[in-house]
């Protein structure tokens, strides 16, 4: 848990009058930037971290692994399951389309194999999905990662060619495609879809509460989309952020209902 008063640093900064948002404890940013670096190590940059995969985590090695997300998410082409949360997003059609194509064999294997991943990972790094301690300190987490404030990747970074369309982002620990903290909250409500509330929901539910503040973050402070208008890279923001998120820990189909708007503030520039 952040208990200090902190000032974040960075392209846009946020108030040192902020407390528990962000953090300059070097081990706890450590500690979220090998977070993140091992979620990328298992997706993104499987070649490099465990080419025994063969992109398994991710689109697959273009010869005989086809990878999991190729099942979920757009790449050569969108699949249905991806069609189907887009258009759930929209209110173009309901929740059991959405959960139809999920709960298709291939798609559903998928899931939770990704699923399984992110336990594992989530439990080395944070913890008790549950504790309120932990849930703080993830949504610090998300907070750093969405505004881009977290260590360098200098070692990922010196391993990446020059001539490797990945060089421009390898040296960072955020995100750049917008679309995909949409593509995350596909696969935790698809999860929770298959599963219900099990032993893994408080973590399911602090996941997707992280990307519903983390979007509207990664959209005020860096711009890539539109988003919430009373969304600024501020002081004030950074605490509303962090005050609804704390509410949608507890409550996965409010977590939902926000990504769903965001999602439709982004294609429409309003929430109708």
């Amino acid at each position: 848990m952040i208990n200090d008063e902190r000032t974040l640093t960075g392209s846009a900064s946020v108030c040192g009058e902020v407390k528990s948002l962000a953090t300059d404890n070097v081990e706890t940013l450590a500690r979220y930037a090998a977070w993140f670096h091992e979620l990328d190590a298992w997706t993104e940059y499987w070649d490099i971290y465990h080419p025994e995969s063969r992109g398994r985590f991710y689109f697959g090695d273009g010869n005989t692994e086809t990878g999991l997300l190729t099942r979920l998410l757009p790449s050569a082409k969108r699949p249905p399951a991806f069609v189907a949360w887009t258009r759930m997003a929209q209110g173009s059609s309901p929740i059991a389309a959405f959960a139809a194509e999920i709960r298709i064999e291939q798609v559903a294997s998928a899931v939770m194999e990704v699923d399984a991943l992110l336990a594992r990972l989530f439990d080395k790094y944070f913890g008790d999905g549950s504790d309120t301690r932990v849930q703080e300190d993830y949504l610090t987490a998300m907070f750093h990662f969405a505004t881009d404030t977290l260590p360098p990747a200098t070692e990922r970074d010196s391993r990446i060619a020059d001539s490797d369309p990945r060089k421009r982002t390898a040296g960072r620990h955020t995100l750049d495609g917008d679309l995909m903290w949409f593509a995350w909250s596909l696969q935790i409500e698809a999860a929770h879809i298959l599963v219900g509330d099990d032993e893994g929901h408080a973590r399911r539910s602090l996941l997707l509460a992280g990307v519903a503040t983390g979007c509207g973050a990664n959209f005020a402070w860096r711009g890539h989309r539109r988003t919430r208008t009373e969304y600024l890279p501020d002081a004030g923001t950074a605490r509303l952020l962090r005050q609804r998120g704390m509410k949608w820990v507890n409550d996965f189909e409010a977590a939902a209902v926000e990504v769903h708007a965001l999602y439709r503030i982004r294609e429409w520039g309003h929430d109708a």
